[in-house]
């Protein structure tokens, strides 16, 4: 490295821990002081330690390079070119060592603390449970708080900090909230077994007995706008809170109904529901993983987020 920084390397080469080859972290972070305070007197006093401590730490590591660091003038010290170099390089040093330190730290130290997280209840069958494990066998100090609620109720709790993370088909797109798409389903019209509707119009659908949520829900939101396009209104004959509700209901061949393909999947495959688009082409819900922009999340929220990513990635990669 002594060799490098003589002959002034560019800037944008990589430079690894291992290169600092015995150069002490304590003494790259001391120059990197020096540097951004301009003088060695400032650097002492930031640093909290003597003047005289500081310059022998600075002559050490002059000696150990070879070559001169600083520039001495009474305004204070600049870099020299080799030193220009070293503070570059040391500052990539130093990131890589604290992100060394932080891993290491993230491997061995169990999180613990409560995460207060809310989902849509088609999302809860999707990753809650698989979340559930992931937090037991990695960080079973961790206490996690799981709601099920709708997307309206969702967005109240998010915004007014009730609760630290939520995944609902509302878009995190105002000054208060972040995030982002987590994952994309068509939303489809599912019937009895028994039922041929397969190539009925949009109309004939209309006229179906159709057995839908309450308002607020992303899922009747969608149902009412495809046949709202057609200047056409479902034949609504029960409304119901609970989705799983909506489902039995269908599955016992009293209505038609709507729902995303990954909560009914266990139904197509065994043969009690069947499915088709909803309309020529069945409409995307779109859900998105969200929290409050105010301040980074606590270490324990930012696994869940974090695993909630991976399942999200996972379950996207599958379709």
């Amino acid at each position: 490295m002594v060799d490098r920084i003589s002959r002034g390397m560019a800037y944008d080469q990589p430079t690894t821990v291992a290169e600092v080859n015995g150069l002490d972290s304590k003494r790259l972070r001391y120059f990197v002081q020096i540097v951004d305070s301009g003088s060695i007197t400032r650097a002492a006093a930031a640093a909290g330690i003597a003047q005289p401590a500081l310059s022998q730490q600075l002559a050490v590591l002059e000696n150990e390079l070879k070559v001169k660091l600083l520039e001495r003038s009474v305004s204070g010290v600049t870099p020299t070119r080799a030193g220009q170099v070293l503070y570059t390089r040391a500052q990539q040093i130093l990131r890589q060592y604290e992100d060394l330190r932080a891993a290491v730290h993230k491997e061995v130290e169990p999180l613990s603390g409560a995460v207060s997280l809310g989902m849509s209840p088609t999302m809860v069958p999707r990753f809650a449970l698989t979340l559930i494990e992931r937090v037991c066998t990695q960080h079973p100090e961790m206490h996690l708080q799981i709601r099920e609620e709708g997307s309206a109720v969702l967005h109240d709790l998010l915004l007014t900090g009730r609760i630290e993370l939520s995944i609902s088909p509302t878009r995190p797109d105002n000054d208060v909230l972040i995030g982002e798409e987590i994952l994309s389903e068509p939303v489809i019209l599912m019937y009895h077994s028994e039922w041929d509707l397969k190539d009925a119009t949009l109309q004939q659908l209309a006229d179906l007995p159709w057995v839908v949520p309450r308002k607020p829900n992303s899922i009747r939101s969608i149902v009412d706008g495809v046949f709202a396009a057609e200047s056409l209104v479902p034949r609504v004959i029960v409304e119901l809170d609970s989705l799983q509700n909506v489902i039995e209901t269908v599955r016992r061949g009293l209505g038609v109904g709507a729902m995303v393909e990954g909560v009914i999947a266990a139904d197509l495959e065994s043969g009690v529901l069947r499915a088709r688009a909803l309309g020529t082409i069945s409409p995307q819900r779109r859900m998105y993983l969200a929290h409050r922009r105010a301040q980074p999340l606590a270490p324990p929220a930012q696994f869940v987020y974090d695993a909630l990513r991976e399942l999200g990635a996972e379950q996207r990669s599958a379709t």
